[in-house]
């Protein structure tokens, strides 16, 4: 095995795809892998703006966010833009988490990423002010 070098890893800013199959519309999805910066403002999106916790519409849209951001077409292009998560919010349920978890492990999150998150975020419970 060799060491990587700095030119070597020039290499892994090429993104990554996957196939997700939806069996009960005889469809796959395809999906890309996040660079650090995407998979980052990703896992801070779900926190207040004033980062003091979670605020529970961020949270509860963290499956639509991933979905959003993974989900592209043939040439790569994203089929879901940041202001479409609404749109998304009325897809089918099964559909949008099994893409989620898919995309979780593609994207390199490990099982329990956002629980450690909302534990490590100043303020643990869940913020329902509106003042975000």
């Amino acid at each position: 095995m060799k060491t990587a070098n700095r030119e070597m890893l020039g290499a892994f800013a090429n993104r990554r795809f996957m196939f997700v199959d939806i069996p009960e519309f005889d469809l796959k999805l395809r999906c890309q892998s996040l660079t650090e910066r995407e998979k980052s403002n990703y896992e801070t999106a779900i926190l207040s703006k004033n980062g003091r916790g979670i605020t529970r519409d961020r949270l509860a849209d963290a499956n639509r966010r991933l979905f959003a951001l993974c989900v592209v077409d043939d040439k790569g292009e994203r089929l879901f833009q940041d202001n479409e998560i609404e749109t998304i919010a009325t897809l089918d349920a099964l559909i949008v988490s099994r893409v989620a978890s898919a995309c979780e492990v593609h994207v390199g999150m490990k099982d329990g990423d956002i629980g450690e998150l909302v534990k490590n975020s100043n303020q643990i419970t869940v913020d329902d002010s509106n003042s975000d």
